[in-house]
């Protein structure tokens, strides 16, 4: 016959003198000359504040060799013991370690619903951040300079506000950057440099551009635009080993 052996409870182990929750082995204690070992512990571990079965759960009879496992349900079974104390010890991710003292009697099977409490641990959130690809590095490197206050900077939404078409309109009425326009043809130069009025050097996405078609470049997929109108106002990375002017560095979509 199947039924409920006597279960006592954590708390009640300790008043025994029993110490479950310190996983103390209670041996057990079997009758000389008595039959095959018949006694079975049974259950099923669910979440205390929910219900919900509790899978994959280990279950230890602590002082023995017999370990398992719950399955998908939170079942789990241990048969084939002898009749004795024995200290049941449920450990499972996410909660509390307990313990109970089940008495079994010969050929007794104890059927049980072991309750586990939630830790209830607020884990600290993930955050992922990814490396800036190659436009937002030269954004950043671009708001650098702009915070250092060397130069004139335009940004896109300046350039939008402009209603310029070409780089010619976009420069007009920049202080020391003068236009000169022969025959439609217009060229940048620098009037604040050491030798006197210059021919500006061209640097489109970080490369050298060509100084007669660059001043007439749309303005369309131009993200930003830096000018410095003397060498010591430029960066070093815009200069050439022989420059003498100022320099007019674009960033356009495509090469960012």
């Amino acid at each position: 016959m199947t039924f409920i052996a006597h279960i006592l409870s954590p708390v009640a182990a300790l008043g025994l003198g029993i110490a479950a929750s310190r996983g103390t082995p209670v041996q057990a204690q079997g009758h000389a000359g008595s039959p095959a070992a018949t006694g079975e512990i049974t259950g099923q571990v669910v979440n205390q504040q929910s219900r919900l079965p509790v899978s994959g759960a280990r279950v230890n009879l602590i002082g023995t060799r017999l370990r398992t496992a719950t399955d998908s349900v939170g079942r789990f079974s241990e048969v084939s013991l002898d009749a004795g104390t024995y200290i049941l010890e449920v450990r499972a991710i996410g909660y509390g370690v307990t313990s109970w003292v089940l008495h079994l009697a010969d050929s007794q099977t104890v059927d049980y619903v072991f309750e586990l409490e939630p830790l209830g641990v607020n884990l600290a959130p993930v955050i992922v951040e990814g490396r800036p690809g190659y436009f937002q590095r030269r954004m950043q490197e671009f708001a650098e300079r702009r915070r250092a206050g060397r130069g004139i900077f335009i940004t896109e939404q300046q350039i939008e506000a402009s209603h310029a078409t070409t780089m010619v309109d976009l420069l007009r009425g920049v202080p020391g950057v003068r236009l000169s326009c022969r025959s439609g043809v217009c060229t940048a130069q620098m009037t604040r440099t050491a030798h006197g009025v210059c021919v500006a050097d061209w640097v489109v996405d970080g490369s050298p551009a060509s100084v007669s078609s660059t001043p007439h470049l749309p303005v369309v997929g131009i993200v930003a635009v830096e000018i410095y109108r003397s060498p010591s106002e430029a960066p070093a990375e815009f200069l050439k080993a022989d420059s003498q002017c100022g320099v007019i560095a674009i960033w356009t979509k495509s090469g960012l």
